[in-house]
This record gives C-alpha cells, sequence and structure tokens, in this order.
C-alpha cells in the first residue's frame, strides 16, 4: 500500500485541480463574409491603428473555467447548436480596446440560445 503524499504535494496537486484559465467562444462567420470584413478591417486599422484578431461574433467572452469544466460546457453547448445567420443591427463604437469599432447583431433565438 502507497504512503500518502506529503502536505506540500497535496496542496499543490489540490491548486493544479482548481486552477482556472479564462475562456472565449467565438462564432466565425463563412469565408465569403470572413474575406470581406477583414479587407474592412484591414483598411480601418492601417488609418487608425489597433489590434489585429479574426473577425468573430463572441458567443461566450471572457469567463474563467477550469479546464475540464470548459471542454465539457462547450462540448454540452455544442450539442444543440447548429450553424445560423445573423443580420447586423448597426455600426458601434466602444472604449474597450478590442470593441473600438464593432457591428451589433440583430439578437434571434439562435443567437441568444447558443451562449452557455
Amino acid at each position: 500500500m502507497a504512503a500518502p503524499p506529503p502536505p506540500e504535494e497535496a496542496a499543490v496537486s489540490d491548486q493544479e485541480q482548481v486552477r482556472k484559465e479564462v475562456y472565449s467562444v467565438w462564432a466565425i462567420p463563412p469565408d465569403e463574409v470572413g474575406a470581406r470584413l477583414k479587407k474592412l478591417m484591414d483598411g480601418l486599422r492601417a488609418e487608425f491603428g489597433g489590434p489585429h484578431f479574426e473577425p468573430h461574433i463572441t458567443v461566450v467572452g471572457a469567463i474563467s473555467l477550469t479546464p475540464d469544466d470548459a471542454l465539457a460546457k462547450f462540448r454540452s453547448a455544442c450539442d444543440g447548436v447548429r450553424a445560423y445567420n445573423v443580420s447586423v443591427d448597426r455600426v458601434a463604437t466602444g472604449t474597450f480596446f478590442y470593441q473600438c469599432v464593432y457591428l451589433l447583431v440583430h439578437p434571434t433565438a439562435e443567437s441568444v440560445v447558443s451562449t452557455f
């Protein structure tokens, strides 16, 4: 029979088990829409500066979970989600670095239900 780990090792193991990371889930547009958005984003970035990132809709943003919880929630959410269409309501501006200019989409049953 093996002896239990020393208290220091047990504490480290417990910490590793509850370690959380920050996750986001993005909906990615179809290739032709993504290409048009990238061109627009590149032009705005060239003129005004800003970060480079892929065109997307944030489905779930900045949620803190353990890796196992994140994977379980993502798999569970994916079971009931299929591709869906969205319509842009308007262009908006914000004060956050990653949200200086963004598109607000019209909420639909599909887009609202797709969140965790």
